[in-house]
């Protein structure tokens, strides 16, 4: 039995990436943990239902013993069981507007270790355009290709989409357990190959919004790749009404994703309405995909510190261009997590110069994986 591993939930950020990523690693390699401090950044500290939710469901999936285990605790004890081979599925419902991507950032990675050919399927409830977190279209168009660079994949369907303070919306996803993941290599830019996008209202927002979003999204993406001698790829970001079925509350936002020549992929996302001391969505949006870009980053920010678990994870060594910006304190607090959990199987981040992006130097984040094994994995 493993000794138990003390985590301070105040780590860098000291918001709920410390708890998902402990959570998640604890189930795969059966480790105890204890984190305190939960959430110690944050206006009001302590698991928020999303975050209980999320404790739930890796306790289902690894028969784990909580305690501390409730809306505003600041203490957690978590002590894993195997992960659960007869069970095909997992369900987590929110009740509010929390962050359905959020769940699934905890649950995606012990779902592929699972030791099962069969895939498993994760039902979420929540929100799936929400304010602080990944939309749903980041997950299933940016990290989803992503993972697959890793020689992992998941199918999903969106059958309600759920928006702020309601949420109500509903995904399942259905994941293929593999053996092992593969190191990576993302560290040839390349150049645009095509933008595309969708720009959405929903209940009583007027159709208009979409358009605007649109609109300035695409203005936007254009004068600055002009502006900085890119050749501007054709660009397609439709522009609907969600059909009330489907969609639960009133809302509107954007989602875009970039892909190169060479494979990389950036996302961007914008809520509406905007308040007024805020660009519009659409610019927000953009600004997203063009930020990284520009400065030479292989990835966008968002999926630069929820790669790091599947860098981890991996067989080998990955590397990861993350241009002249360096690291963001979402990533260094993913690192921080993941080296205190697994640092006796020498795991270690590196961030190496290399190259050059205009006058500033570019940066390589390197790590060999540990090379988790799905031991019991039916061929």
């Amino acid at each position: 039995m493993s000794s138990v591993v003390k985590i301070d939930g105040s780590l860098g950020e000291g918001g709920g990436q410390v708890l998902r990523i402990a959570l998640s690693l604890s189930a795969l390699y059966g480790i105890p943990i204890e984190i305190n401090n939960i959430r110690a950044g944050r206006p009001k500290p302590g698991l928020a239902a999303q975050h209980l939710k999320g404790v739930e469901l890796v306790r289902d999936m690894c028969n784990a013993k909580v305690s501390g285990g409730y809306v505003g605790s600041t203490h957690l004890e978590f002590h894993p069981g195997p992960l659960n081979r007869p069970k095909h599925e997992f369900q987590a419902d929110t009740q509010t507007a929390g962050c359905i991507c959020l769940l699934a950032q905890v649950a995606l990675p012990c779902a592929l270790f699972i030791p099962q050919k069969e895939p498993v399927t994760l039902i979420l409830k929540g929100g799936t355009n929400v304010p602080m977190g990944p939309h749903i279209e980041y997950l299933t168009e940016v990290m989803r290709p992503i993972l697959n660079k890793f020689g992992a994949d998941f199918d999903f369907v969106v059958l309600k989409r759920g928006y702020y303070p309601k949420g109500g919306g509903e995904v399942h996803l259905r994941v293929t357990p593999v053996k092992n993941l593969n190191a990576v290599d993302i560290t040839d830019l390349g150049i645009p190959h095509g933008i595309s996008g969708w720009a959405y209202v929903a209940g009583c927002v007027h159709t208009n919004e979409a358009y605007k979003m649109s609109n300035d999204a695409k203005a936007l993406l254009t004068d600055e790749l002009t502006r900085n001698n890119i050749r501007v790829p054709p660009i397609n970001i439709e522009s609907y009404r969600e059909d009330r079925g489907i969609a639960v509350g009133n809302g509107s936002g954007i989602n875009i994703v970039c892909t190169t020549t060479t494979g990389c992929v950036f996302g961007g996302s914008g809520l509406g309405p905007a308040r007024q001391d805020e660009p519009p969505p659409g610019v927000i949006a953009a600004n997203q995909i063009l930020e990284p870009f520009l400065a030479g980053s292989c990835i966008d920010e968002h999926t630069q510190d929820q790669i790091i678990i599947f860098m981890a994870l991996a067989k080998g060594v990955s590397r990861v261009r993350v241009g002249s910006k360096k690291l963001t304190c979402h990533t260094e607090t993913a690192i921080q997590v993941a080296e205190i959990m697994l640092g006796n199987r020498g795991l270690h981040f590196n961030l190496l110069e290399s190259g050059s992006v205009g006058d500033s130097p570019s940066y390589i984040l390197e790590c060999e994986g540990c090379g988790l094994i799905n031991s019991n994995f039916v061929e």
